[in-house]
């Protein structure tokens, strides 16, 4: 009578055994993938301040368009002619 009770015994403590592993190994590379989406924020964190530094660099940027606009429109300045325009250089030994 002893012997099916050991055996059932034996099957029960092995199949423990490795409910055990499998458990410890799924809460390892649970603690991987925790690492890896932490790293990933962290990354998209670095990502949306760069973002946001040079959208607001590109904004308070002028263009060409919006000098020459401003100038004419605001200082009332003109484009030059060709005549009143001097070119200056340095002297010549």
């Amino acid at each position: 009578m002893k012997r099916p009770e050991n055996l059932f015994r034996a099957i029960c403590l092995c199949f423990s055994v490795l409910l055990l592993v499998l458990s410890l190994l799924w809460d390892i590379r649970l603690a991987a993938l925790n690492d890896l989406a932490a790293g990933k924020k962290r990354e998209t964190e670095r990502l949306k301040a760069e973002n946001a530094r040079l959208l607001a660099r590109c904004e308070s940027s002028l263009s060409l368009e919006e000098i020459e606009r401003y100038a004419v429109e605001e200082l009332g300045m003109q484009r030059l002619s060709g005549e009143q325009m001097i070119w200056v250089g340095e002297p010549v030994d």
